[in-house]
């Protein structure tokens, strides 16, 4: 199997955009500081974070203090999200790069782009500037008649690795959902779509470290991404988790960000051109 392909896998709140769980709060008039403050104390109790956030919203969403009652109105309050400078339009603009390089194109290099998040799934999906991202996120059950009735699945920090492993395999969001021991299916590494080695990840804090961890010890690259919380980032630098960085979530063109994911992307399309090469596929 010919391995041309690059993957671009991105934490999302603080990564892409500031938090949108805080974005959903503040929409519904909700106060930050005492939600957090109330699941910090069920974590304390031994609640996993994520179904305790999720939890607290739930009783929210069926008290009406959240107004959003469906998956439809949370993708519809999604298109107020305002991610990072740049976030928009990257992703185009590096694709458009690579189809400039004659040599990237007759090797067949791709770019596929993921958003690996412990936030609602649907409230990621409905920002317009995610439309390039496939979305691995946390969802809430809905009855057709009533509503969100139910927490249907959350991403912990551990677990986001699942989803590495599914974009290595191949295994659309869709169909792990519906499948979800199908991550575990042997696959030769030969077979697999996407070597960890063609991966990039984003993250920005402590919860990204199983990802970072993975990934860089498979041969890949992880970037430490800002969104104003410095402290996270250089704790991440500092314990060596990250390959570079960080830096700060500007993402537009000549941003420092920008010089350097473009380079790390040529680096990894070039050794995708030389491998066929070697291959006599070129």
């Amino acid at each position: 199997m010919i391995h041309n392909t690059i993957a671009l896998i991105c934490d999302c709140d603080s990564t892409l955009t500031p938090d949108t769980s805080y974005f959903l709060l503040e929409q519904n008039g909700i106060d930050n500081k005492s939600f957090w403050g109330e699941v910090e104390e069920l974590v304390k109790n031994g609640w996993d974070p994520p179904l305790a956030w999720m939890t607290k919203m739930l009783r929210l969403i069926e008290s009406g203090d959240i107004e959003q009652n469906t998956n439809k109105k949370f993708q519809k309050l999604g298109k107020k999200i305002l991610p990072y400078n740049g976030v928009a339009d990257f992703i185009s603009e590096i694709r458009t790069k690579i189809s400039e390089n004659n040599e990237f194109v007759t090797a067949g290099v791709t770019l596929e782009c993921y958003i690996v998040s412990q936030g609602i799934q649907d409230l990621i999906q409905g920002c317009p500037a995610f439309s390039n991202f496939q979305v691995f996120g946390s969802q809430f059950g809905e009855d057709p008649q009533s509503g969100i009735n139910s927490i249907k699945s959350i991403v912990t920090f551990t677990e986001k690795t699942k989803f590495l492993f599914a974009i290595n395999k191949d295994i659309s969001a869709l169909e792990l959902r519906k499948s979800p021991y199908l991550v575990n299916k042997f696959v030769p590494p030969e077979e697999r779509k996407v070597p960890f080695d063609n991966m990039i990840y984003f993250g920005d804090s402590p919860n990204d470290i199983p990802c970072f961890s993975l990934v860089q010890r498979m041969g890949g690259i992880c970037f430490g991404v800002t969104g104003g919380k410095l402290r996270k980032g250089f704790e991440l630098a500092m314990d060596d988790r990250i390959t570079v960085g960080p830096y700060t979530a500007d993402y537009t063109k000549n941003s420092e960000l920008r010089k350097v994911l473009g380079s790390t992307i040529n680096n990894i399309a070039d050794k995708i051109v030389l491998k066929q090469r070697l291959a006599g596929r070129l």
